[in-house]
């Protein structure tokens, strides 16, 4: 881990107790039914996501992150000076540990998934719609210790493709609050 003291330079607002990262993270997978996600909607000034609906009912799953994770949020910018366009390209790898049925079938749904939508919330308390426009299992395996007691571990990259930022999100209290009113749901906080 590193050290978010900083004595020049922009300050880090994800550092808390000098430990950045990332605390929770939410799925919206499609694989279980059709979800086509509507009602994206963007503060003019801040670009932070306020709203966000779909046609369909959804539920963001809290996926369990093992202690002291490493999971880790990144975003690209891809440039093509011969068209003068350029892309996000935002990536999101983590851990889901196989403790239970119930983990294996989450990895599961996520790896058969073409579209899925995360939510992630950093160790600030900062939430951020990974990739609006839904993301991709770009690579996935199966991990496990070799030492009696170590855990399995199901380690996923997911990547998306964005003409936006990863966008940041109003919440102001908490996600299900947020997706109050909405076909979104969220299984637990």
């Amino acid at each position: 881990m590193g050290n978010c003291v900083i004595d020049q330079g922009l300050t880090l607002e994800n550092c808390v107790n000098n430990i950045p990262g990332i605390s929770d993270l939410w799925v919206l997978s499609t694989s279980a039914n059709t979800i086509s996600v509507s009602g994206l909607t963007y503060d003019g000034a801040t670009e932070e996501l306020t709203s966000f609906d779909a046609n369909n009912t959804g539920i963001f799953k809290k996926i369990d992150l093992v202690r002291n994770s490493n999971a880790v949020l990144s975003e690209e910018v891809n440039v093509n000076a011969q068209s003068l366009s350029f892309t996000f390209v935002p990536t999101l790898q983590f851990q889901i540990p196989s403790w239970t049925q119930a983990h294996t079938l989450l990895y599961q749904e996520l790896v058969k998934s073409t579209e899925t939508y995360f939510v992630v919330k950093l160790k600030s308390g900062t939430y951020f719609m990974v990739s609006p426009s839904g993301m991709y299992i770009s690579a996935a395996t199966v991990a496990s210790g070799s030492q009696p007691g170590d855990d399995t571990l199901y380690d996923i990259t997911t990547t998306g493709n964005e003409v936006r930022s990863i966008p940041q999100m109003t919440v102001a209290t908490d996600l299900s609050t947020y997706f109050a009113g909405t076909n979104i749901s969220v299984d637990r906080e």
